[in-house]
């Protein structure tokens, strides 16, 4: 097992590069689009009809995108809707 000095050294040289390549906060829009997509995403994987999930990618997403950015902020990863991954055992 690391010392907690190595776990915490590997911590702040991980922010310290985040900080140097670019790494910036989200916009405010963002973090409400990504608090949004949480119910989304559980009626996503449950047996639900998709009624949020339709709505959260018809309406809430696009209004969300057509808002300005504020300068110097970052994005979180893109989420596809509607789309459904069939396991095969």
């Amino acid at each position: 097992m690391a010392s907690p000095e190595g776990t915490i050294s590997d911590i702040m040289d991980t922010f310290k590069r985040k900080i140097e390549g670019g790494i910036l906060p989200p916009d405010p829009a963002r973090i409400g689009k990504a608090i949004l997509d949480i119910p989304a995403k559980i009626e996503h994987v449950t047996p639900l009809p998709p009624l949020i999930e339709k709505v959260h990618n018809e309406v809430t997403v696009p209004l969300i995108e057509k808002l300005p950015r504020l300068p110097m902020t970052a994005e979180f990863p893109f989420i596809k809707w509607e789309e459904y991954k069939v396991e095969r055992w």
